[in-house]
């Protein structure tokens, strides 16, 4: 099975569904990550190209533990990303004709991040091309958890690398603890959603959202 992820930003793919990407690697699945940004913001002391270079080393890292067999670095403009949905949105169609995914993970509508939302109009604009119309679409949750959800996936067996994983954006832990948010609330889901030690959720979304 080939799956896609759009990430808006690196460390998203690992937070959001780090987990199940793991788990599709570990089933001999294909999983390309798509990131709209390359997060430089992230890293505001530093030239654009500078962080670029630092937070997409970052996300190969994280991608090697993942199990993530090709990845697409757009570099749209971080924070901003609503202003280039148009032509980011060509560009994602363009590599979801080639990968022709069964499955596609996106942040989910009601993400509070604004390039988390941009990213949304993304996908749904990409997909009006024709583009992976029939894939299954799952948002999954990094800023906003998911108040309803349709899908909980048990990764208690894969919880470690997942947080490897998202320990590989060493520049972003700094301002904050994404793995241990991750941890807890992926603790919460399991026990709340799952009845196992680790768990993600996901909504299930139409090609129209």
């Amino acid at each position: 099975m080939n799956i896609v992820v759009i990430a808006p930003h690196p460390d998203d793919e690992s937070i959001g569904c780090g987990g199940a990407l793991c788990c599709h690697a570990d089933a001999g699945d294909r999983v390309t990550v798509i990131f709209l940004t390359s997060g430089e913001l992230g890293l505001k002391n530093l030239a654009r190209e500078a962080a670029w270079q630092i937070r997409e080393a970052e996300a190969k890292a994280a991608g090697k533990i993942l199990g993530i067999a090709e990845m697409h670095f757009l570099r749209q403009p971080d924070w901003t990303l609503a202003d280039v949905v148009g032509p980011t949105a060509t560009a994602v169609a363009e590599i979801l004709t080639r990968e022709r995914p069964q499955l596609i993970y996106a942040p989910h509508p009601r993400e509070w991040h604004p390039d988390h939302k941009a990213a949304v109009e993304i996908l749904k604009q990409s997909l009006q091309s024709g583009a992976a119309s029939r894939s299954e679409i799952r948002g999954y949750e990094v800023w906003t958890p998911l108040s309803e959800y349709s899908i909980a996936v048990d990764i208690s067996a894969v919880m470690p690398r997942k947080l490897q994983a998202i320990r590989c954006h060493a520049s972003q832990l700094a301002d904050l603890d994404y793995a241990h948010a991750a941890q807890s609330l992926n603790a919460y889901r399991g026990v709340m959603a799952a009845r196992a030690p680790f768990a993600e959720v996901f909504e299930q979304l139409s090609a129209e959202f």
